[in-house]
């Protein structure tokens, strides 16, 4: 069986007591108890959280990071580091790296993470599953959805917690 990975988007500004950040963690301990590599960023705030609680679920990470960020460095939780020369070759590549995504909260990066792959699954450039679990996300997608041009792909789902996030996730890689 191949390696599976879920990238994760969320806020690279999250502090490590902020609920964001808990669930970040949560979400890549699960995630790496399943089985996933996590894939993100590689960065701070989420990036870090998520890569924290893969290592410490005993799991593999990945950070895609850029030269764009002049003096940027990789989280301590990095594995394996994919560095790409532009920001928007990484987030390609983080979207080419991914067997699926979860999305936390975050500003307007994550946000266009999240629109990026929600238009690629439009556009029937992958079939990749999709969990939402940041609030605030989702209830950007809910005032977004109002729109009648809006199509939601069909792996996407809005789901409540860390937990729901990795089972859809994992329901979705089995019938992969």
């Amino acid at each position: 069986m191949r390696e599976r990975t879920i990238s994760v988007f969320g806020s690279g500004a999250a502090k490590e007591s902020s609920r964001e950040f808990k669930m970040a963690y949560q979400l890549g301990y699960r995630l790496a108890q399943a089985g996933f590599t996590v894939a993100n960023g590689g960065y701070g705030g989420t990036m870090l959280a998520a890569a924290q609680g893969a290592k410490a679920a005993g799991g593999r990470t990945a950070g895609v990071t850029t030269d764009d960020f002049p003096g940027s460095v990789k989280n301590p939780f990095i594995d394996r580091e994919i560095r790409e020369p532009t920001w928007r070759q990484r987030l390609h590549q983080l979207i080419d790296l991914g067997d699926g995504f979860a999305v936390l909260d975050g500003g307007t990066g994550t946000l266009a993470e999240l629109l990026l792959v929600w238009e690629m699954g439009n556009k029937h450039f992958h079939k990749k599953p999709v969990a939402v679990v940041g609030r605030r996300m989702k209830s950007a997608i809910k005032t977004l959805k109002r729109n009648p041009e809006v199509k939601v792909p069909s792996g996407f789902r809005c789901v409540s917690n860390s937990k729901a996030a990795v089972d859809y996730l994992v329901r979705a890689a089995i019938h992969a």
